[in-house]
C-alpha cells in the first residue's frame, strides 16, 4: 500500500515537485509532478485515499517547512 507514497517521495527527494493533482468519480487519485532540472515529468496515480491524505500531508510540511 505505501509503495507508491514512498516512490513519490523518493521522486521528491530526486528534485520533483507536485504541480496538480486531481481525482476521478472512481476516487482514484492522479499526481503530476515535474522536475524543472532536466524538465522530466512523472505521473502517479493512487487508488487509496488515505495513501493520498499521507502524501497530501507529507507534501503540505514540506511547503510549511521551506517557510
Amino acid at each position: 500500500m505505501n509503495d507508491r507514497l514512498n516512490y513519490l517521495k523518493k521522486l521528491y527527494e530526486d528534485g520533483y515537485r507536485c504541480i496538480y493533482y486531481d481525482c476521478n468519480k472512481d476516487e482514484v487519485f492522479t499526481v503530476y509532478l515535474k522536475n524543472f532540472d532536466n524538465e522530466k515529468s512523472e505521473t502517479v496515480e493512487i487508488n487509496d485515499h488515505n495513501e493520498f491524505g499521507q502524501f497530501k500531508s507529507y507534501i503540505d510540511s514540506l511547503n510549511n517547512f521551506s517557510g
